[in-house]
């Protein structure tokens, strides 16, 4: 199937590289620079290897930034910055998993983060077992002083096997109930050879199932894991949403009879004890017998529509980012809709504010040349994207006032790091 390359709109938005050490971009063409962008800031310790960036925004208007920082012994951990509304670090990164070189993670599954409405600062996390090769716990860790501080991490997952919790994804709803989804190993058996890399298992691994757990204390304690889906892609990363009337909404990439990887939308109207079956969102009839290891993205509107997003191929669908619409607590959706085409790596993220409409930034992959991009969601018409960088990858974006943060990896003297970049917000 012949893939179409991404439009880029003559007001593309590009970010320059104005400082020594900066990864370099070159504006030509439509592709020049905005006055409504500024100049990338680095986050991450220089002379460190850091990679799979998240980022949060604060009730207060700042930004928190979570990476992992890798060492040639394959030891990391999990470090977290907090930047002001000028996108400038406010202090010296912080570690949160408390014994250092415990964490871990892999492209496909960062850190999440999400800030309560009161300022708690939550982190989710994977560390290593040490027992078995590839087995992680899920964590989630809290800091209560503008991430100064974390308390004693919490475990998430209850089985008390040594298998892999991951592909995990975090929100806190408007209560303050902190909600956890990810993908669980605890009911299959490994199938990767012994030495076995996780990017290579993302070939041969067996399908996971979906599991949710919620918070109603702050993070102090954790619920009962709840089974929510079976037969789940592996490497797929898993999206939860709670709505403003306290619907809870996960997602993930089901894989069907025949290898076909569809995104799937269950509900919950009781906080998350229960689940309604997942319903599938779209039939791209995308048959493909290895991990896509792109997930979804959800919001929900106040009045309660879900917006999905993903990145699809197959029979039915030209290769790109599409999105769908349920206005009825995810019962049934609109039909799957193009944002934008051409070859996309990694999970879109979908932005939600009051003030805008909702927004999708994503890394479009065209020829192996990685760019980060962005549209917004459009009832009519699929709208150009917006061009933001020329050499990031992996991105990740928070919308704070009137202003888009979005945190990605480049690479400078072989090594990776984590730079954030902000503009105006599409009105």
């Amino acid at each position: 199937m012949t893939k179409s390359k991404v439009i880029l709109c003559a007001m593309s938005v590009m970010f320059l590289a104005g400082c020594a050490g900066q990864p370099k971009q070159a504006p030509t063409g439509s592709e020049a620079a905005s006055s409504s962008s500024a100049k990338p800031i680095r986050v991450s310790t220089e002379n460190t290897d850091a990679a799979e960036p998240s980022i949060a925004a604060a009730p207060d208007g700042t930004i928190y930034v979570a990476w992992v920082e890798h060492r040639d012994n394959k030891e990391a951990d999990v470090m977290l910055a907090h930047v002001d509304v000028e996108g400038r670090p406010k202090s010296e990164p912080v570690r949160v998993n408390p014994k250092a070189g415990e964490a871990t993670a892999w492209r496909g599954d960062p850190p999440t983060l999400a800030v309560a409405a009161d300022g708690t600062v939550y982190v989710g996390w994977t560390a290593t077992l040490p027992v078995q090769k590839h087995a992680n716990d899920l964590y989630l860790s809290a800091s209560r002083d503008s991430g100064r501080t974390f308390d004693a991490p919490l475990k998430v997952n209850d089985d008390g096997k040594a298998v892999g919790h991951g592909m995990h994804s975090l929100a806190v709803g408007s209560d303050g109930r902190v909600y956890v989804a990810w993908l669980d190993e605890r009911n299959q058996a490994r199938t990767a050879p012994a030495g076995g890399s996780m990017q290579k298992m993302e070939h041969m691994e067996s399908n996971r199932e979906v599991f949710v757990a919620f918070s109603a204390d702050g993070g102090r304690s954790i619920s009962k894991n709840q089974l929510v889906a079976k037969d789940a892609c592996p490497c797929c990363k898993t999206a939860i949403a709670a709505g403003p009337d306290g619907r809870v909404f996960a997602s993930w990439r089901q894989v069907l009879p025949g290898e076909f990887r569809h995104i799937a939308v269950a509900a919950s109207d009781d906080g998350a004890k229960t689940f309604s079956p997942g319903i599938i969102v779209s039939d791209d009839r995308w048959m493909i017998a290895t991990c896509p290891v792109s997930g979804p993205a959800l919001s929900v509107a106040d009045d309660g529509a879900l917006r999905v997003v993903w990145y699809t191929e197959g029979e039915k669908a030209v290769p790109g980012i599409y999105w769908v619409e349920s206005k009825d607590n995810g019962k049934s959706f609109s039909p799957g809709r193009a944002l934008a085409h051409g070859e996309a790596r990694g999970t879109p993220i979908l932005l939600a504010d009051r003030r805008t409409a909702p927004l999708v930034v994503w890394e479009s992959n065209e020829a192996g040349s990685p760019r980060v991009m962005s549209a917004p969601l459009a009832d009519a018409g699929s709208p150009s994207p917006i061009y933001l960088a020329s050499v990031g990858e992996l991105p990740s974006a928070a919308i704070s006032a009137d202003q888009i943060f979005v945190g990605y990896i480049a690479r400078i003297n072989d090594r990776r790091s984590i730079w954030i970049v902000r503009t105006n917000s599409p009105t």
